[in-house]
């Protein structure tokens, strides 16, 4: 069963021609990883059959347990993108009916890169922030919009869609994208995004003070150069404290990955830090942004992908002193790598996971690695199938497991997709909204990080 709402009106990652051309030879330097059947892991779920297709996924894990499942559908995998919300309550209840709002001021992006993003605080409360895209004729990519919706009942009911974004170059359009989310303890809620309205793109915030009813006027909290398409990760910890993280455009085109700390909220900001000095020198954009977590002890989690050749992979660094310093290590990593995608879970101070899709393998897939001490990771694990195209993976720790979801979709279909991102190399090419197409959304969960 599935709940439809519509709202009257109210007032995949773009080309990477050039370094997929360069990393042709990507399926060297393929990790050896033991099957997801040998490592405790239960069976791969599809759960967007019910939709038909899926991509783009998110998972959260609220105070209580219930796992909250985002993702983006739309009719015959085309470009009339609709966001579908999936609650599981925690103690083993059945799913509750999938909540599918359409957005009444347009498609909502299935951008692999900017994805549904989810948060909740300890009132229950639930909010799902996305973009909805649309083409400008003579704009060669197109303009978006930020949205949230949030739930007062875990899930059950959602309200209308209001913008986060307070300007654009087109009334609420604008180059607003690739966001990120969070509540802090406190119960207010960050929100951070990609914002080029001032005629280059910064790193923007706003904040909301009443449980996403309404958000403060938006501010730049970094204006020097920024790599225009690689999402960013926000962390919130007690007393206000913020840490903000992004690809930086430093100089001599060097595009590293860098991380920022607020003690009061946002409204000030120490000077950005590079966990690691990749040194990686790439005049586009890779759409790979990093992945941030603040652990119960106050150490900040970070990973990422770098391209610098005979370095190329995935990265993870934790710093015990707010960011000043960082302990850098390699996860997956060879001498060239297609674009990752990592995200990171973290239960305490010992147990962490690193989950990416594999760039160093001919054909992307779902790869893990966990540690059970906070420094050192076992053997890549292989959380897909062989055959199929697996993509942004998500992970959530709920209760005495972790909760893997991903988008996949068939090789030729894969296939087909790079074909059209190839297309973009022209760069008088007019890059439409983004299709859905043959992707659908895969779920895995496997026991717990280890013994504490």
């Amino acid at each position: 069963m599935t709940t439809r709402i519509r709202y009257r009106p109210a007032a995949t990652r773009a080309a990477l021609a050039p370094l997929l051309a360069m990393l042709a030879a990507a399926g060297c330097g393929r990790a050896d990883a033991t099957p997801a059947e040998t490592a405790g892991w239960g069976r791969a779920e599809l759960v967007s059959q019910e939709t038909g297709n899926g991509a783009t996924p998110s998972v959260f894990s609220t105070a209580g347990g219930d796992r909250v499942l985002a993702w983006v559908a739309a009719p015959g995998g085309g470009e009339a993108g609709r966001l579908h919300v999936s609650v599981t309550p925690a103690g083993g209840a059945a799913p509750l009916p999938t909540t599918t709002i359409a957005d009444p001021i347009g498609p909502i992006s299935a951008h692999g890169e900017a994805p549904p993003q989810i948060a909740g605080d300890s009132a229950g409360r639930l909010y799902v922030m996305y973009s909805v895209g649309k083409v400008i004729p003579g704009r060669r990519f197109p303009a978006s919009a930020l949205r949230v919706v949030r739930s007062e009942d875990r899930g059950r009911t959602w309200s209308a869609p209001i913008t986060i974004n307070d300007t654009g170059e087109l009334g609420e359009f604008g180059g607003h994208n690739f966001h990120n989310l969070v509540t802090g303890p406190d119960g207010v809620v960050y929100a951070t995004w990609l914002d080029s309205r001032t005629g280059s793109s910064g790193v923007w915030m706003s904040r909301s003070r009443d449980g996403g009813r309404s958000w403060e006027p938006n501010r730049p909290i970094y204006t020097d150069p920024t790599c225009p398409c690689c999402r960013t990760a926000i962390a919130a910890g007690a007393n206000g404290e913020l840490y903000v993280a992004w690809r930086a455009i430093l100089p001599g085109d060097v595009r590293d990955v860098v991380v920022m700390r607020s003690g009061d909220g946002g409204r000030t900001w120490d000077a950005p830090v590079r966990p690691r000095e990749d040194g990686w020198v790439f005049p586009g954009c890779p759409h790979a942004g990093p992945s941030l977590r603040l652990g119960p002890d106050g150490a900040v989690h970070v990973a990422w992908w770098t391209g610098k050749e005979q370095e190329a992979g995935v990265y993870y660094a934790r710093s015990v002193d707010r960011g000043r310093t960082w302990a850098a290590q390699p996860i997956g990593v060879g001498e060239r790598s297609t674009p990752a995608h990592v995200q990171l879970a973290v239960l305490d101070s010992s147990r962490v996971l690193v989950a990416w899709d594999d760039g160093l393998s001919a054909m992307p897939r779902i790869l893990v690695r966990r540690s059970t001490d906070g420094r050192t990771f076992g053997a890549p694990e292989v959380l897909s199938d062989s055959g199929v195209a697996a993509t942004y993976p998500v992970p959530v720790v709920r209760g005495d497991s972790v909760t893997i979801a991903w988008s996949q979709m068939t090789e030729p279909a894969h296939r087909e997709h790079l074909v059209e991102d190839a297309k973009m190399k022209d760069p008088k090419a007019a890059k439409g909204l983004p299709r859905v197409g043959q992707s659908e959304i895969f779920v895995r969960t496997g026991a717990l990080l280890g013994a504490p």
